[in-house]
């Protein structure tokens, strides 16, 4: 391989790991040869150490992604949250006093915190749909899970 499509390949690198690894490997190696003197203890160290600083680097990048992307999450349904009606919020209470996303038309025809106004003004803006139950014959509304896991967070306990 030649030495400038090997640098090429290096700068175009989109894996954080990768790019981590490739700089702090080079530096210990580097570093190495210049204690030592020796290019075969610097071949080994920088060899020896590269694997271990990639997963390393990618382990603490995807982490940091994650958390990105959860926070990004919670800020949408925050806003989502907060830009419901009396009658959304009503029913976002209802699924978290219910205990879960999912609930059978009987139990929301039975409940008064399910109004058919609010379920319906859910379901027109993506938040709220129907499913079918396990055993193919009971229909369910669904809250979206991650305003589920939002108004859980807002919603104090159920008065009973």
């Amino acid at each position: 391989m030649k030495i400038d499509r090997w640098i090429e390949r290096v700068y175009e690198e989109r894996d954080v790991g990768r790019g981590i690894g490739t700089s702090l490997a080079g530096v210990i190696g580097l570093s190495t040869y210049l204690v030592w003197n020796d290019w075969v203890t610097a071949i080994f160290a920088t060899m020896i150490s590269f694997p271990v600083i990639r997963i390393a680097a990618a382990a603490v990048h995807s982490r940091r992604v994650q958390s990105k992307e959860r926070k990004d999450t919670r800020g949408k349904m925050r806003e989502a949250f907060d830009n419901l009606g009396a009658e959304e919020v009503a029913v976002a209470r209802a699924f978290v006093w219910h205990g879960g996303t999912s609930v059978t038309w009987r139990e929301a025809n039975r409940s008064d915190g399910f109004s058919a106004a609010g379920i319906e003004s859910l379901s027109n803006r993506g938040l709220v749909h129907t499913s079918v139950t396990l055993d193919g014959l009971t229909e369910t509304f669904v809250l979206d899970v991650d305003l589920f896991d939002y108004a859980k967070t807002v919603v104090p306990e159920a008065p009973f």
